[in-house]
């Protein structure tokens, strides 16, 4: 098993009622078990954030990465220790 950090931004922060939480996750774990596993503790996340029944982020709103990249690949695993962020997408300009 390892830990992960989950911060959730904007509208997730609202929907969630938490700034942030720990999840346990398999070791071989992917992005989209991590979603899974948000779905299941926050609920209000899906449907707005997380869309069923494929557990992927609405096109809205981003997963990124230790606040450096954005997760693009939910086939992709995380790594132990790593601090994911739940924010909505920002245009460019």
């Amino acid at each position: 098993m390892m830990k992960l950090i989950v911060e959730f931004l904007g509208p997730s922060r609202r929907l969630a009622q938490t700034r942030e939480t720990t999840l346990e996750v398999a070791d071989q774990a992917t992005f989209r078990d991590v979603l899974c596993q948000l779905a299941t503790r926050y609920p209000a996340l899906v449907g707005t954030i997380i869309l069923p029944p494929t557990f992927e982020i609405s096109p809205a709103f981003m997963l990124n990465i230790d606040g450096r990249q954005a997760v693009d690949d939910l086939t992709a695993h995380p790594a132990e220790g790593q601090h994911l962020i739940i924010m909505v997408m920002e245009a460019g300009g």
